[in-house]
């Protein structure tokens, strides 16, 4: 997978956590759970943000600004941002999770699963 979508992922999967957390932190306290490491999450964040690429950060923020979800799976050469399926040029692209991807429609970035 190319470095920079590896770390968009990883980012991604890293924002949901700490969302997670933060939501529902009250209930999990009143419930007799302790939130521990959230501050190690969020510095891990602050860390892989510096490692992406400036200009893909900024269209990584708009596109979660606008869409929530700005990095999304290809499954079966369809998009599961937006649901349309892909070209057939950039679906048999053997090399598709090689480059950074983006969906023609809604711009998000792609990661493309194993079929």
């Amino acid at each position: 997978m190319h470095p920079q979508l590896e770390l968009l992922v990883t980012l991604h999967d890293l924002e949901l956590t700490i969302k997670e957390a933060t939501e529902d932190a009250a209930n999990q306290k009143a419930l007799g759970f302790k939130i521990d490491n959230l501050e190690h999450i969020i510095k891990a964040q602050a860390d892989i943000e510096k490692q992406v690429d400036h200009g893909i950060i900024d269209r990584y923020r708009k596109l979660k600004e606008r869409y929530g979800r700005p990095v999304v799976p290809v499954i079966n050469s369809i998009c599961c941002g937006c649901y349309i399926r892909m070209p057939t040029a950039q679906a048999s692209d053997t090399e598709r999770n090689q480059r950074m991807s983006t969906c023609g429609n809604c711009g998000r970035f792609l990661y493309w699963v194993s079929e």
